[in-house]
């Protein structure tokens, strides 16, 4: 029931509520009608019988005295023509029965008779006194059968009074509850047109002051804090679009030549190598690298560099289609991702690109001649990272700037070749940590004035259970390819400080080891926790630690350089550049880095004391050191001459085949141990009694 009144409307629910109280209220007041109409029917009935039955005692008061019953009979009769008196008994004054009359009377036809057996007689009893003396009692035993056809009719008359009142009540009520829901009807066909269609500058029209007219208001107000809510949602959500939209084009365009950038080039390449290999074989991925182009950054400036850049890019994207994608990687560095039916296709892209790149440019009044070199590696189905791709375009690049700059090769087939050799390795790479392939080797830098051990670089090696003893040069490429670079240049960073603490313990607290990190861990976020880490569970001091990066490293983005090596730095380390000179260096970006070592490549201290080149290069480089207060070490030193030159201009630290080979651990310790004994007799005698 509660469920059903739950689904009407409130209009029903209103003429049901208002309608069952008013039936409530007929239903009490007819009960309490005919409960008082019973009783004064009853009392009247009473009386009027009480009456007869005082007058009839005065007369029959002496018969009974004196037993003469007969005669008291008689005078009984006017009582038993009352139609109302069941029966009439005359009783002594000890209650015993004198006399008995049931008076007949003719039945009356009636539809309640089945009524009158619950309203049972009623008995009056009078006393009969003679003399002040009650000789007996007169009882009459009353039927209500009379007052039950009356109060039957009463009923009636009340229940068509209360059918016409509750009609009447339901006709009223019916036309209040259309003042009253007709504004509940209205709002609720407002708000749902509202929640459906989304209107919200929509209000509702209210007259009234009562809690229909107020909710009224309040919906108005709602609806107006809506609108302004949505207003302002709408201009934050133009100005949020527009801000994604410059992101996007900074976090996907190259700000200078507006082409895409590295990032968006990482984003394609990767997803043009997870395609189908069917896709994959038109696909070709060109590196072009601009010649001669750092001569114009040091001749005009970097500012008349950018705008031959902007040129450049100018002129790719009108040697192209605009289908193919063209992307700055960095400095003078392009790429080009296109699809080409054919070889031949690519041959003429980039003819035509060379041909237009060495047209002159005309830059700040300046007329400029650079040339283009380009690398081409196609997404073959047995590539499956960017890594290798890149590595093999990179292939293609120098082979194009060794075979004279201005021109461009193909990844070679005789690479090719190999593809199948480097990717078995590459797998079984993976599996050298957990079956303990992988071992450090250390080689000693020795102080050139005190002519002691004071550090050693870790080196890798990988012990392949086929090939034997493999050199870093040999998989480092495939675990950064791969990504294992990351685990495995953990490891070395714990090992190596696992083992620097045993000789620190042991031998000199002063020992500092010398890391070698690769490009990909200086990109990754963890280094610096993994560094932090070690340091403090192996409780090494960090200035006894010193992080060897290339130079290329550097160079490749100095910016992004200089951010994480001072990063680091923050941990107490040190930052050795290796192979310091063998590229293309900066003096200003080396004077901006946090730089505490550098060290000399061994091509130059090779030529030590023959070519004046070496020479001059070497003494530069210590020079520069100097000047700029930082320490050098001379990698490759294998004669006692050579020692004896680097040790009077003053480079302190040396590491080369002339004391030691990289060695073991085992056969570091005994190195150690043995110390100066451990280096060859030759240098000792020659160099020692000196020192």
């Amino acid at each position: 029931m509660l469920r059903l009144f739950r689904n009407l409307k409130i209009a029903e629910k209103l003429l049901l509520t208002e309608l069952a109280m008013t039936l409530s209220m007929l239903l009490v007041f007819s009960i309490f009608a005919l409960g008082n109409h019973y009783h004064n029917l009853r009392t009247h009935l009473a009386e009027g019988i009480l009456l007869q039955m005082n007058v009839v005692t005065t007369s029959i008061g002496p018969a009974v005295m004196f037993g003469e019953l007969g005669s008291a009979t008689k005078t009984l009769e006017p009582l038993s023509d009352n139609t109302n008196i069941r029966t009439i008994v005359i009783l002594d004054q000890h209650q015993h029965k004198l006399e008995s009359l049931h008076p007949q009377h003719l039945p009356t036809a009636s539809a309640w008779q089945w009524l009158y057996p619950f309203f049972g007689d009623m008995q009056l009893n009078v006393p009969i006194v003679v003399n002040e003396k009650t000789v007996g009692t007169l009882r009459t035993i009353i039927k209500q059968e009379q007052i039950v056809d009356m109060l039957i009719g009463f009923a009636w008359s009340n229940t068509v009074a209360a059918i016409a009142a509750a009609l009447f009540g339901y006709f009223v009520m019916w036309r209040l509850n259309r003042y009253i829901v007709g504004p509940i009807h209205t709002l609720q066909t407002f708000v749902s047109n509202i929640t459906q269609n989304h209107h919200y500058e929509q209000r509702i029209y209210t007259t009234s002051q009562d809690e229909i007219g107020l909710l009224g208001k309040d919906i108005n107000n709602m609806l107006e804090s809506i609108s302004q809510r949505d207003a302002q949602l709408q201009k934050e959500l133009e100005h949020r679009k527009e801000i994604e939209e410059k992101l996007q084009f900074l976090a996907h365009y190259d700000k200078s030549t507006l082409l895409l950038n590295r990032h968006a080039f990482e984003e394609i390449i990767t997803k043009k190598i997870t395609s189908p290999a069917d896709e994959r074989k038109r696909v070709y991925l060109l590196l072009l690298d601009l010649d001669r182009f750092k001569i114009v950054n040091d001749t005009f400036g970097h500012n008349t560099g950018d705008k031959l850049l902007q040129q450049v890019a100018h002129r790719l994207r009108g040697n192209m289609s605009q289908e193919d994608a063209i992307f700055r990687l960095g400095g003078d560095e392009f790429a080009v991702i296109l699809e080409a039916p054919k070889r031949s296709t690519i041959e003429q892209v980039c003819n035509r690109v060379i041909q237009n790149i060495s047209t002159p440019f005309i830059v700040d009044d300046h007329e400029i001649h650079i040339g283009v070199s380009i690398g081409i590696a196609t997404l073959r189905p047995g590539f499956d990272s960017k890594t290798e791709v890149m590595k093999n375009a990179d292939m293609a690049l120098y082979q194009a700037k060794d075979a004279g700059r201005n021109t461009f090769r193909f990844y070679s087939d005789e690479d090719e070749v190999n593809t199948s050799e480097l990717r078995t390795l590459r797998e079984e790479l993976h599996f050298s940590l957990q079956n303990h392939e992988l071992e450090l080797y250390y080689q000693p830098i020795i102080h050139t004035q005190q002519l002691k051990t004071i550090g050693f670089e870790a080196l890798l090696r990988w012990r392949h259970p086929t090939k034997g003893v493999l050199a870093p040069d040999q998989f480092i490429h495939l675990a950064e390819g791969s990504g294992l670079i990351i685990s495995i240049g953990a490891w070395v960073i714990h090992q190596s400080l696992k083992q620097l603490a045993m000789w620190q313990q042991t031998y000199d607290k002063d020992l500092f080891m010398n890391v070698n990190i690769s490009s990909r861990q200086l990109d990754d976020d963890s280094l610096s926790s993994t560094i932090r880490h070690a340091l403090d569970y192996y409780r090494i001091s960090p200035r006894t630690l010193n992080l060897e990066i290339t130079e290329s490293m550097v160079m490749r983005n100095i910016e992004s350089a200089k951010h994480v090596l001072y990063a680091l730095k923050q941990l107490g380390i040190g930052i050795a550049i290796d192979d310091f000179g063998i590229g293309h260096s900066s003096m200003n970006y080396l004077k901006q880095l946090p730089v505490d070592i550098l060290k000399i490549d061994k091509q130059f201290t090779a030529g030590i004391p023959h070519d004046k080149v070496d020479i001059a290069i070497v003494d530069a480089l210590v020079a520069l050191a100097v000047s700029l207060n930082l320490k050098v070490v001379a990698e490759g030193v294998e004669s006692a001459i050579q020692f004896e030159y680097l040790q009077y201009k003053l480079c302190h630290h040396v590491q080369g085949y002339l004391f030691s080979a990289a060695l073991s651990a085992s056969q570091t310790t005994a190195f150690l141990a043995d110390f100066p004994e451990s280096i060859p007799a030759g240098f000792r005698k020659a160099v020692l009694p000196e020192a």
